[in-house]
């Protein structure tokens, strides 16, 4: 254990160091972000980084309204800058007042308990303390408290980016924000749950995740736990899918259900940049975001056996002249042939949803 601080040196040099260290995850904890990250971190090697979460604020009737959207879309801008292919995760706890720095390597763990925001005064020019500390189960206990504490998890990319739209009309609105202590507005609660209070009618839908090229099967076991997932949809777009609705995700190649989703967000094109970075986006250039209603069948739905054929197969026999698509088809076969998804009836969306909610991943 060393003391840090900004007296005999700087936090940002010791977090630079820690990152040239060739540290794998980064667990960053702040209540008070910087408006520009790139400029933060302008000279840091995140080349080894896969996996970042950043724990932060975003309090209602506060400033934080108004300023933190912007923080957190810089923060983005960042990863996707220095490791474009690093798992992002922000999270939201608006009691804190803590800042940790937590960095992985292997097995070996290091982190920085300090009062020094995530701040260019904070790492550099203020007055700031702390302690380094390499123990591990101490710094495990820390990042399991801090997480057992938040209060809307998840916070994407997307999430961020009408946070931003809802701030910049906020601060249309109302010119002189800056001079009020206590802006009126709790945008984190109305865009964290559009979708879940504005559908009073949802409609159902069954869409196919992979491709033929890089279809999905259960020896892998790729993960589908994450709350919030991005569904991407072809060049025709994500049709007549809008917030509230509920997707049931299938896998192309065995043919089981992934997981499901209450659909949060509204469609979004990818942009040049986007297809630059990820080429797929190309063929699969529009998506729409949902938040999952099934997160623990999607992290083990590879050890039961709810095929989609099979489930069809159980259906029509229990109910044989219910249609299962709102086309009036007794069949998925519009799925077989290449569509990115099908509208179903409800009775049949609710039979397979009731066939995931009956198994118990804890």
């Amino acid at each position: 254990m060393e003391i840090t601080s900004n007296l005999s040196s700087s936090h940002g040099s010791l977090v630079a160091n820690l990152l040239a260290d060739a540290s794998s995850e980064l667990f960053f904890v702040s209540p008070f972000l910087t408006g520009d990250f790139g400029a933060l971190f302008k000279e840091a090697d995140f080349s080894s980084v896969t996996y970042i979460t950043l724990v932060t604020t975003l309090k209602k009737n506060d400033q934080d309204q108004i300023t933190k959207p912007k923080s957190l879309k810089s923060f983005y801008h960042l990863a996707k800058a220095k490791c474009p292919n690093a798992k992002v995760k922000v999270h939201i706890d608006n009691s804190l007042h803590g800042k940790i720095y937590i960095f992985k390597k292997d097995s070996a763990r290091k982190a920085i308990i300090t009062s020094a925001n995530l701040t260019l005064s904070g790492f550099y020019n203020n007055h700031e303390w702390g302690l380094l500390i390499d123990d591990r189960k101490t710094i495990a206990q820390l990042e399991s408290e801090v997480l057992e504490c938040i209060d809307y998890p998840d916070i994407t990319e997307s999430l961020v980016d009408r946070l931003l739209m809802f701030s910049e009309q906020y601060q249309r609105d109302n010119p002189d924000w800056a001079k009020v202590a206590t802006p009126s507005s709790d945008i984190m609660e109305n865009v964290y749950n559009q979708g879940a209070s504005n559908n009073d009618n949802p409609r159902y839908w069954l869409k196919p995740i992979g491709v033929s090229e890089d279809p999905i099967y259960k020896e892998e076991r790729r993960d589908f736990s994450d709350l919030h997932q991005e569904l991407a949809f072809s060049k025709k777009g994500v049709g007549a899918i809008r917030a509230g609705d509920i997707v049931i995700t299938t896998a192309v190649g065995c043919g089981c259900l992934l997981s499901y989703f209450q659909i949060t967000g509204s469609p979004k094109e990818a942009t040049f940049e986007d297809k630059q970075q990820k080429p797929w986006k190309e063929r699969w250039p529009w998506s729409i975001e949902g938040r999952s209603l099934s997160a623990g069948y999607g992290a083990c739905w590879w050890e039961h056996d709810l095929d989609r054929k099979l489930l069809l197969d159980e259906f029509r026999c229990g109910q044989p002249n219910e249609a299962v698509t709102q086309a009036g088809a007794h069949t998925l076969g519009t799925l077989n042939f290449g569509s990115d998804k099908v509208e179903v009836t409800t009775v049949f969306a609710e039979f397979l949803i009731s066939k995931i909610d009956s198994i118990d991943c804890a």
